[in-house]
């Protein structure tokens, strides 16, 4: 009796369109991703410079845009206030930005560079940029081009399904994750 023969290999995207495993969820290969490639930016960062990765995404986007306020820097991060303000308060203390109140209005603050932080971006980017394009380097121009499209697609649908996803649960961290009523 022959053998049978071997299932045929799975067209490609087939995983992600129908995922059958944690392997073929979006998010967590993403996920992992960042995990490899990013612990590389990880070790640039808190190794040659002291300051964590999300120290370091604070300072390319006030490098960008000097003088944002703190909500507009947590929002252009997608990170909460208090995480961002925990990081404003490091990089303060480390000397690499400055926070300065907004004229007109006092309670609000404008953030900048240093002359040592824009320092730190202007030698520490060029890395990180080298090591993004060190990823990159595995895949044709075709497909990068392509994944640079796919990356803003799916970037403006997850926004639009925050927006619209009302049935989720929201988080409730201070409550030990779960909504209590």
């Amino acid at each position: 009796m022959p053998a049978p023969a071997p299932n045929p290999p799975a067209a490609p995207g087939h995983r992600l369109a129908h995922p059958q495993a944690a392997n073929d969820l979006l998010m967590y290969r993403l996920n992992r991703l960042l995990a490899v490639a990013g612990s590389l930016v990880v070790r640039l960062c808190e190794g040659g410079y002291g300051i964590t990765r999300r120290e370091w995404g604070l300072m390319m986007m006030l490098a960008q845009h000097p003088g944002m306020p703190p909500a507009e820097l947590a929002q252009r991060l997608g990170l909460d206030r208090a995480r961002t303000s925990r990081a404003i308060t490091s990089l303060l203390a480390k000397k690499l930005i400055t926070r300065d109140a907004m004229p007109g209005d006092r309670r609000q603050a404008q953030l900048s560079l240093t002359a040592a932080g824009q320092a730190v971006h202007d030698e520490l980017f060029p890395q990180v940029k080298a090591l993004n394009q060190e990823l990159l380097a595995g895949l044709g121009t075709e497909a990068v081009a392509g994944l640079d499209q796919a990356l803003a697609d799916m970037q403006q649908r997850a926004e639009a399904l925050v927006a619209t996803r009302t049935d989720v649960p929201r988080t409730y961290r201070l409550r030990g994750g779960r909504h209590v009523d």
